[in-house]
């Protein structure tokens, strides 16, 4: 029998630590971003150049799609953007057809794309449920799906998926949004249980209310009253799309390797999860 206490334990468990692989983000891998246009996909794909990735950034808006890609070629990495619907199947398959013949295996993927219609429950149309379910929800399990086979065939990769606080406190005029951000996690979780035999890790981020024009379309909200929404969260302040790319980082980098299959909150404190 092992004594707990003794000496040889500790150096066993000190160099048995030393020879877990931790793989992780390493300078010109390539990472994919969807909603790369605006708010946390620009910020994120910003913090990426900065590291040393290749990008493949996917958005429906072209203009600021490109705007964002030049933005990170300025940074000194490789970029191509891809424009995609993410709600149309097909145009998921076609771009990453062409991110594979561009750059060859893709290391990371990070599903951020999302629509965010307001509407009353009682009078969502089925055709807004729809259509925010398939951008949000189902255009990022298609492109999860669409790029874990080369990922297991690398035996390496990390995806991870963008939800929202409105997944754990409910969403007024919003339950669509609610709905495909709870599946999101869901999604997460599942993703994470079948492709973990693949060295692949599957994480989710909980951004809270942050500076993005995503609060600011709500009727009657500005940055000032946001700003002071702010004050009554524990940190005292709302988030800042730089606050996500860091998530990202982390969960990205070889430190994180023992983790999957979480949902971790970037809420200053407003919404303290067990």
């Amino acid at each position: 029998m092992t004594d707990i206490n003794s000496p040889e334990l500790d150096i066993a468990i000190e160099d048995g630590g030393s020879q877990i692989l931790r793989d992780g983000f390493k300078k010109g891998d390539v990472v994919v971003v969807t909603g790369a246009a605006r708010g946390f996909g620009r910020a994120i794909a910003m913090r990426l150049a900065k590291e040393g990735a290749r990008l493949a950034l996917w958005d429906k808006l072209e203009n600021e799609g490109n705007s964002t890609a030049e933005a990170c070629r300025n940074l000194g990495a490789k970029v191509n953007f891809f424009p995609t619907d993410m709600s149309n199947s097909e145009a998921i398959i076609k771009s990453t057809k062409n991110i594979n013949n561009d750059f060859g295996p893709v290391f990371a993927v990070i599903n951020n794309a999302g629509i965010h219609p307001r509407s009353p429950a009682i009078d969502v149309p089925l055709e807004m449920w729809n259509q925010t379910l398939a951008v949000n929800l189902t255009g990022s399990f298609l492109t999860a799906q669409a790029f874990a086979k080369d990922m297991i065939r690398e035996s390496r990769g990390c995806i991870i998926n963008l939800a929202s606080g409105r997944a754990i406190a409910g969403a007024p005029f919003g339950i669509h949004y609610a709905a495909s951000k709870a599946g999101i996690i869901a999604m997460t979780k599942t993703l994470a249980t079948e492709w973990a035999q693949f060295g692949i890790r599957v994480n989710a981020i909980i951004p809270g209310v942050s500076e993005t024009r995503q609060p600011l379309e709500a009727d009657g909200v500005t940055l000032e009253n946001l700003r002071e929404r702010g004050k009554n969260i524990p940190l005292g302040r709302v988030g800042h799309p730089d606050d996500i790319a860091g998530m990202v980082m982390i969960l990205l980098n070889k430190d994180a390797a023992y983790i999957t299959g979480q949902a971790i909150a970037i809420n200053g404190g407003a919404i303290m999860l067990p």
